[in-house]
């Protein structure tokens, strides 16, 4: 089915998947720098993770809103430049010796804003690239690939660290920027002529609505960032076609920030898994999305797009429950090796359901809300799900930890599998359940 998408996808998807398993890599690298030649620990690590994501809490809405303004491709273009000139800054830096904790989590904190910027841009450019019909194949093939730079990423980033020292393996996400802006530079497609100032509407009709609504007539008013953002959010939160699904998807977070936050805990702890074993499990993952991806398609296609997104979040759901069940078995056990490999497969499994919950789910959401949004909208769509989506990460990570140490791991996973199954419940009252795209 690959060769049914035009070439122009064929070279972005390519982009996104060498610079993907480069970001993953760049992750490892940074984490070692952090622990092992800044000797800063999990303080560290920390304000390591903080610098990733706060640019989506303070400029994710406003970015999107700037992004809607221009033309998507030389921002990508752009944007992959600079996260390549910020990575060099790196291995400079510890060659003349400067680099320290606060150097590192300022040069971080820059390169999460410049991937905010490409990630808005990307998501917007795509539905340029094909029609509304060959969305969801699209995100399915990014999100195979992406689950596959998830599960071989860190494997690649741990030898390749084996072999130089983790200040020069970062290099290799440079080489993957630079390539992912030359073939975004290759793309040969012509972008719409952007809106002059003064017909800026505030709020798109949905492209095709979930019931007819009338066209709102475009309003004249000057075009100033501020209504451009509430724009965005209208849109988002006040349209019936998109609300229900945004909403329950921060409900999801919830339960993705809980099981996150305990998870490498649970194993290790209260399990009793091995680095090793740890590894592999966590893998498990990521061979989840890869089949989840692949078999979105199909299971769109006979259950329609609303339904396979419930079913998805209930194998996430059945995966904690998995989770749970292996804990149980861990404690029933005599402790010996034998009990200990069964955990190790029964944990497997878990991270296999919830990754494939993931894999299957995500094509399917991201073709959806691309179909109905019309493209001025698109970034402002994409960046506002995903700064409120962080957000809730944010708040309730720290949460989920105090309830864990608390209540116990398996209380806090209980709640994230109850959190996932509620979302499924409430996309199933709601008239997302009934939709279908198709051709």
């Amino acid at each position: 089915m690959t060769a049914a998408l035009p070439r122009a996808f064929r070279w972005f998807w390519a982009g996104e998947t060498v610079s993907g398993f480069g970001s993953w890599i760049t992750l490892i690298a940074l984490q070692v720098i952090v622990v092992d030649h800044l000797h800063a620990g999990t303080v560290g690590l920390g304000w390591l993770s903080a610098a990733r994501w706060l640019p989506y809490l303070l400029f994710g809405l406003v970015l999107g809103a700037l992004i809607d303004r221009v033309r998507r491709r030389p921002v990508m273009i752009g944007s992959d430049l600079v996260r390549a000139l910020l990575l060099c800054a790196i291995p400079a830096l510890w060659f003349a010796d400067l680099l320290g904790l606060g150097t590192l989590i300022l040069l971080v904190a820059l390169l999460g804003t410049a991937t905010l910027v490409n990630d808005s841009a990307s998501q917007a450019f795509l539905p340029r690239l094909v029609v509304r019909s060959g969305l969801q194949p699209a995100h399915a093939r990014i999100d195979g690939t992406n689950a596959a730079a998830e599960t071989a990423g860190p494997a690649l980033g741990g030898a390749l660290l084996a072999l130089i020292s983790a200040p020069l393996a970062v290099l290799i996400n440079v080489s993957t920027f630079l390539f992912s802006a030359i073939v975004v530079a290759l793309i040969r497609v012509e972008e719409p002529r952007l809106p002059q100032a003064g017909t800026e509407t505030s709020a798109p009709s949905p492209t095709r609505p979930l019931r007819p609504q009338p066209r709102q007539s475009p309003q004249p008013s000057q075009r100033r960032l501020g209504h451009e953002v509430m724009g965005g959010l209208r849109w988002v939160y006040a349209s019936r076609a998109l609300r229900d699904l945004a909403v329950w998807t921060h409900v999801w977070f919830a339960g993705q920030a809980i099981l996150a936050s305990v998870t490498a805990a649970y194993f290790l702890r209260d399990v009793g898994l091995d680095t090793t074993s740890f590894g592999i499990v966590m893998g498990g993952s990521g061979l989840g999305g890869i089949a989840g991806a692949l078999s979105s398609g199909a299971v769109g296609r006979r259950a329609g797009t609303g339904r396979t997104v419930i079913l998805a979040h209930i194998c996430s759901a059945v995966g904690v429950l998995v989770l749970i069940s292996a804990g149980l078995a861990a404690h029933g056990g005599s402790g010996n090796g034998r009990s200990t490999a069964a955990s190790a497969i029964i944990l497997f499994t878990g991270m296999f359901l919830h990754g494939f919950g993931i894999g299957l789910s995500n094509s399917h959401e991201m073709a959806y809300r691309q179909s109905i949004t019309s493209d001025r909208f698109q970034a402002r769509t994409n960046t506002t799900m995903r700064s409120i989506n962080r957000a809730v990460i944010v708040i309730v990570s720290p949460l989920a930890g105090f309830l864990a140490a608390a209540t116990g791991a398996e209380f806090a996973l209980v709640l994230a599998a109850a959190i996932f199954a509620l979302t499924a419940i409430g996309l199933w009252f709601s008239p997302f359940r009934t939709v279908r795209l198709g051709p």
